[in-house]
């Protein structure tokens, strides 16, 4: 017991300065140079996304739709599209949401319109049908009144 109790302390003394020897200084990296990696590769590119982008904002504004089905298969979905082109005769939309293929029926700006044509489908026989939130085609609506 008499050399265990030394052998103890003098084994505590010496492990602490593990931490104390340690330079940072000799460990620090360079400074990246991300921002001229960035233009390397993309270039001007980067301005065509964002106006795409504006030329988006100003073609669609938020409107309603029908969500007549959803799936997560594609091939489902084109299926059901096609089968829908042949029998309604507004425009049809997939919009994948993930892991979600949806079926999106007309573009209207009430939410009312929409709520009317839903009633008139499900009067048909369609079943799991719901009005939901959009961004509809702006243009579509302005060839459709002319």
């Amino acid at each position: 017991m008499k050399f265990f109790i030394p052998i103890l302390l003098a084994s505590a003394l010496f492990s602490q300065d593990s931490l104390f020897w340690f330079d940072m200084r000799l460990v620090r990296d360079p400074i990246p140079s991300t921002p001229k990696v960035l233009d390397g590769i993309y270039g001007t590119s980067q301005l065509k996304i964002l106006d795409s982008l504006k030329i988006i904002n100003k073609s669609t504004r938020t409107g309603y739709r029908v969500q007549v089905y959803e799936t997560s298969s594609v091939e489902k979905a084109n299926e059901i599209l096609k089968k829908f082109k042949s029998i309604l005769n507004d425009s049809l939309y997939v919009i994948f949401e993930a892991p979600l293929y949806k079926v999106h029926y007309g573009n209207f700006i009430k939410k009312d319109d929409a709520e009317e044509l839903k009633k008139n489908l499900m009067k048909k026989g369609y079943k799991n049908i719901w009005v939901v939130k959009s961004r509809i085609d702006q243009n579509y609506l302005l060839r459709k009144d002319s």
